[in-house]
């Protein structure tokens, strides 16, 4: 078996709740005759088995990796919270005999405090994939009433045209019809790229070399368009928390900017260590090539009729580094636009290199 985060969050939340639950059977057994034990115990015991049922849910949702991941710290951080701060309160009493009211309140505390965490990471998960979501189909239900209504109007124009015999050569009219069918498929290869960046779908996250990434998606431009120039400034090498979607983010920046420029661009990309534990991509662009609708249109975290992107990529950008547990930073002035990819720094197993 594979481990992954997702089990290890599971088989942590499970068997927490079930030898919790073993343990407070003979503190009830030898409790008959103390009523308040008896609550207290209860209390606990019904928590312990709260809590292995959560991790039995967990098994059966559709939460991915991450997100079981955190449902399990926020289990552990439950526990240690309300564990420590009965500890504090007890310590004055000095040494507390197992079968006393105070043991039976300690050991309640570790079961309630997982099993009051791990319902709090189910709320915030679930909040958190709400939003994505929420988010996600208000873009892409822009994007097919817009740009597929619009490339459809085009291709029934010519489609007339040729029916017609207009004054319209039929070679144009193909090409045009040709490039609006080639929109509409990018358009189903986004979706489906969203798709995977909000659900998380057979993705793995695992230390990957950011600046092999760059490298890749800058010769791949560069070969692409002859007039767009992109300089790098990059270490050897600089591994970050992500997996093979990161390269999509970059490639996504680029084009966005590329596709809205109207005679080239120029674009600088940096990659550098900044806040302990984070390395930064900073993408350049100092003609504003990039839109300034979808700048403030992702700042918002919504888009209205009257404002929204001008297409998907910055969107995809977006979720993708918050797949990740990082965050997309936007700047824009009259010295050009910056986009900046936050991600966690890694170390690279043996595997990963």
């Amino acid at each position: 078996m594979v481990v992954t985060k997702q089990v290890l969050g599971i088989n942590y939340v499970m068997a927490t709740g079930i030898v919790l639950s073993a343990l407070f059977v003979p503190t009830l057994d030898g409790a008959i005759s103390s009523p308040p034990i008896m609550i207290v115990g209860g209390m606990g015991l019904l928590a312990a088995l709260v809590l292995a049922t959560a991790g039995y849910w967990l098994d059966l949702c559709h939460m991915h990796g991450e997100q079981t991941w955190r449902v399990a710290t926020h289990a552990g951080l439950g526990i240690g919270v309300l564990t420590l701060s009965n500890l504090v309160v007890l310590q004055a009493d000095g040494f507390v005999p197992f079968e006393s009211p105070e043991s039976a309140i300690l050991a309640s505390s570790i079961a309630i405090g997982g099993a009051s965490g791990a319902a709090l990471g189910i709320v915030r998960e679930y909040d958190r994939s709400t939003t994505t979501l929420t988010q996600s189909t208000e873009v892409l239900s822009r994007a097919l009433r817009h740009n597929l209504r619009n490339d459809m109007t085009v291709i029934l124009g010519h489609l007339d045209q040729l029916d017609g015999n207009e004054s319209a050569s039929p070679s144009e009219s193909v090409q045009a019809i040709r490039r609006k069918i080639d929109d509409v498929m990018a358009l189903s290869e986004k979706a489906q790229e969203i798709e995977l960046a909000v659900t998380g779908k057979d993705r793995h996250r695992h230390p990957v070399d950011a600046t092999a990434f760059v490298s890749r998606r800058v010769a791949a431009v560069e070969h692409t368009y002859e007039d767009v120039t992109i300089e790098t400034n990059v270490p050897d090498r600089a591994w970050v928390e992500g997996d093979w979607m990161l390269e999509t983010a970059i490639e996504n920046v680029f084009e966005t900017a590329i596709v809205n420029g109207q005679s080239g661009a120029d674009l600088f990309v940096t990659i550098e260590h900044v806040d302990p534990g984070w390395t930064a991509i900073k993408i350049v662009d100092p003609d504003n090539h990039l839109p300034a609708t979808d700048f403030d249109t992702l700042k918002n975290g919504t888009e209205t009729p009257l404002q929204h992107s001008q297409g998907l990529g910055l969107w995809l950008v977006n979720w993708i580094v918050q797949s990740y547990n990082g965050r997309l930073d936007l700047d824009r002035d009259d010295d050009g636009s910056n986009v900046t990819l936050c991600l966690r720094r890694a170390v690279p197993t043996r595997r990963d290199r």
